[in-house]
């Protein structure tokens, strides 16, 4: 792929499903990548490339998650990654994997493994937090007469319905899907509503731009393109942005259930090698990864507040946008430090009831203030003179038998 476009095309799903969050595409900024990128098909047989020599994160930066580390890493929260599978051995702390009937035998795709290392890798925003493995295809391009799985509602009905199986038994603070279909389905609506009823954060990519039509039409403030399950309700729909606020329309898909944004180019993740890669694209999948890792991180810092609420928290704190109604960001870019310490209080639905004045743990109530008489000083001249009235009169009383004399 030689062109600068099509170099942001790896890893998507060019003949599968148009409007699949696997599908990834977007014009290259004009500086030069440094070091391996992040790519779905780089599996472990591949040719081995150099370590990216990048060491800090853009998108951490700007949703500020570095100083949010300062408070928690997201520890003792589980997210479950429905997706490809994550391969083993990396540094992400994983649990035994769960995968449908119908996916076998070798990882066939890094998606996952790019997720949950954007998730929870050491250079993921939720270092700390716990992955559960659901594999439910096996590659985005299958090879049917191979027997090989792609995306479809059945699957991602299978995966979760073994997840609800598993919050029986462990409590399941977040769960990522990065992928989707375009037709919504009965059976995959009541399986997102089961899941959600147990007190789980959903997230959901809503969806990247489709490649073919985004030349023609890049969709208005109106557009709603069908992306499931993020427009289920009760789901968080996450959209990506691009570097330097430059125009989002053919990149990502206008959706009015968009909840938020996340910014996606130069994040930090893992190849299938175990190498650490650089993300090059503006793709939801990414921007639902990262968002993933900001849930834990409050479900860590607020173990008390129930999913909604974790929500709202979001998206009271996000950066906003300069649209009202914006399909393609939401409320804005999510800010994982103004999340956890901007002082809200949250009804149970999740809406933000006010916030609280902070005040210093030594200040002291100030002074009753002090009641001003309006007739004070004619008040002070009168007693002065009915008290030297009454002295003269004293005084006259004595004198009176004298005078008589």
């Amino acid at each position: 792929m030689g062109t600068r476009r099509g170099r942001w095309a790896r890893g998507g799903l060019a003949t599968a499903l148009a409007l699949a969050t696997l599908s990834l595409g977007a014009t290259a900024p004009a500086h030069a990548v440094d070091g391996e990128e992040c790519d779905v098909a780089t599996l472990p047989e591949s040719e081995s490339l150099a370590d990216t020599k990048v060491r800090t994160s853009a998108p951490m930066a700007r949703m500020h998650v570095p100083e949010a580390h300062e408070i928690t890493d997201g520890t003792g929260v589980t997210v479950a990654v429905v997706d490809s599978g994550i391969q083993p051995g990396l540094p992400i702390d994983t649990g035994p994997p769960l995968r449908i009937p119908d996916v076998s035998g070798p990882i066939l795709s890094g998606h996952g493994t790019i997720v949950a290392g954007l998730v929870a890798g050491r250079e993921g925003v939720a270092p700390g937090a716990r992955v559960i493995d659901v594999r439910v295809l096996d590659t985005e391009t299958p090879d049917y007469s191979q027997q090989q799985k792609g995306v479809t509602s059945a699957g991602l009905t299978a995966g979760i319905r073994q997840l609800i199986a598993v919050t029986r038994t462990e409590r399941i603070g977040v769960v990522n899907i990065s992928l989707s279909v375009g037709q919504d389905d009965p059976n995959l609506r009541a399986a997102i509503k089961d899941l959600v009823a147990r007190d789980v954060v959903v997230v959901a990519s809503a969806g990247n731009a489709d490649a073919e039509a985004s030349e023609s039409f890049k969709g208005t403030p109106g557009s709603d393109a069908p992306v499931y399950p993020a427009d289920y309700p009760g789901v968080l729909a996450v959209s990506a942005v691009a570097p330097d606020n430059n125009d989002l329309r053919g990149l990502v898909a206008p959706n009015k259930q968009t909840d938020v944004a996340a910014p996606t180019y130069e994040a930090l993740s893992y190849n299938t090698t175990g190498q650490k890669c650089l993300v090059v694209e503006v793709a939801t999948s990414w921007a639902a990864a990262e968002v993933s890792g900001v849930v834990a991180l409050l479900r860590a810092a607020y173990p008390r507040d129930n999913a909604k609420q974790i929500v709202g928290r979001l998206e009271a704190t996000a950066e906003g946008s300069d649209e009202v109604a914006n399909p393609w960001t939401g409320a804005g870019v999510v800010q994982a430090h103004d999340a956890l310490t901007r002082t809200l209080v949250l009804g149970r639905s999740g809406k933000v009831d006010r916030t609280v004045r902070e005040v210093s743990a030594d200040a002291m109530a100030p002074p009753a203030p002090r009641r001003i008489d309006l007739f004070g000083p004619s008040r002070t001249l009168l007693l002065w003179a009915g008290l030297l009235a009454g002295a003269l009169m004293a005084l006259a009383f004595i004198l009176r038998p004298l005078a008589r004399r």
